[in-house]
């Protein structure tokens, strides 16, 4: 098997199993923040605020993140996030103990663990890259994703355990405890930083990762892929609760169905990629993330039609596994051609970039639709949404960003 061949890269091991301990803590105070928030204010309002301050540290720091980041000890960054966020967790805990935890301590700590979050992620990819050989970085990057993935749908499920059996204060150690593991765990790990580039300012460097993307055509075209991939993604995110009730006239349930069909789907995608890989290039990418895409929407509203509930939702169920599965993909792909494209001295920054340009598409693509929403019904949003994508995709090809993407492949750029 291909994983085997990592079984030597005893260093990326630690880094990719750390990363998974991360994420299986952001799952956990992801639910816990969220739940806390409603609880304590009774109000969807200040849930929803509090999902938006989750995202602003993303578009807006992560470019200068990166630039900080690129002449700094990734190794070093990414464990002190980690012991700062079990911290941030513990003040919670204690704040809930004393009976002072109130909405406003929570925002202002899920906008401090946002800003934690673009110090330690534009760090991951330059280790990844000094990790393992470039002849393993498909396989590397299959394994690091399909673990966080995997250990983010645990996460997820447990949370909701935890909440409902020991309540919030459990959940919050538990959450406390997997950051503190994680930071050891990427403490340990022997990582050599040779960035020749400590004498320059933050903003110095900042403005050469502007200036080195976009003097690059086909990093500006992988940034423009990873923007689709976060749209692509929002429609259904804003509306799966809308599609449940006025076109399946279903509960929660199909909510669900489609959360873990797409979960489901993820680990499936990152797990596979490695044996897919050589016979994917840009134009496959694009071909398979826009078509699947366009068929997941307007396949969506047609299965509402089959008046067999138990055929409804396995169909449902599964539509959401290839959709999870093409968007995984798309993603892996990027991610690889950035770590076999970029040079390292610029991997950091130019990470940093295509993650805020690529989050910032998510509050836009959500404004957008919630006008939509008031226009037109949900079934309507859907149909057009599959039709747009389909449209922009052909685009896209027409204009040849896959020839653009592949063509210097083998340069170091």
């Amino acid at each position: 098997m291909k994983y085997q061949t990592l079984k030597n890269e005893k260093e990326f091991l630690k880094l990719a199993i750390a990363t998974g301990i991360n994420r299986f803590g952001d799952s956990i105070d992801a639910l816990a923040l969220t739940w806390l928030v409603y609880a304590i204010t009774g109000d969807a309002m200040y849930s929803a605020f509090n999902f938006g301050i989750n995202y602003l540290p993303t578009i807006f720091l992560t470019p200068f993140m990166g630039a900080f980041i690129e002449k700094r000890n990734k190794k070093r960054l990414m464990a002190l996030s980690d012991f700062l966020r079990s911290l941030l967790v513990m003040l919670l805990i204690l704040f809930y103990m004393f009976q002072q935890l109130n909405v406003y301590i929570i925002m202002f700590t899920t906008f401090m663990i946002s800003i934690l979050e673009t110090l330690r992620v534009p760090s991951s990819t330059p280790m990844i890259a000094s990790l393992v050989p470039k002849e393993k970085y498909d396989i590397a990057q299959s394994l690091h994703t399909s673990l966080s993935k995997s250990l983010e749908i645990v996460g997820m499920g447990l949370a909701g355990i935890l909440l409902n059996s020991f309540g919030i204060m459990i959940t919050f150690i538990i959450d406390c405890l997997s950051f503190i593991v994680s930071g050891l765990m990427i403490g340990h790990i022997h990582f050599h930083d040779n960035s020749n580039i400590q004498k320059q300012s933050t903003i110095s460097l900042l403005k050469e990762g502007f200036h080195y993307t976009q003097t690059k055509q086909s990093l500006i075209y992988l940034c423009l892929i990873c923007c689709c991939i976060n749209a692509f993604l929002v429609p259904i995110n804003a509306f799966s609760s809308a599609l449940s009730v006025e076109v399946y006239h279903s509960g929660p349930q199909m909510v669900a169905y489609l959360s873990m069909g797409f979960s489901i789907g993820s680990v499936l995608g990152a797990t596979l990629y490695p044996y897919i890989s050589s016979y994917m290039n840009a134009k496959k990418m694009i071909q398979s993330l826009f078509a699947g895409a366009s068929f997941f929407y307007i396949m969506s509203i047609l299965i509402s039609y089959i008046p067999i509930t138990i055929i409804k939702s396995l169909l449902i169920a599964t539509l959401a596994i290839l959709f999870g599965i093409i968007v995984v993909f798309a993603n892996m792909y990027g991610q690889i051609m950035v770590l076999q494209k970029v040079h390292s001295s610029y991997l950091a920054r130019f990470s940093a970039i295509m993650n805020s340009f690529g989050v910032s598409t998510i509050p836009l693509v959500s404004f957008f639709m919630s006008f939509l929403s008031s226009l037109f019904s949900i079934q309507n949003i859907f149909i057009f949404t599959g039709i747009f994508v389909m449209i922009i995709g052909g685009i896209l090809l027409y204009n040849s960003i896959d020839e653009v993407i592949d063509q210097d492949e083998k340069d170091n750029i």
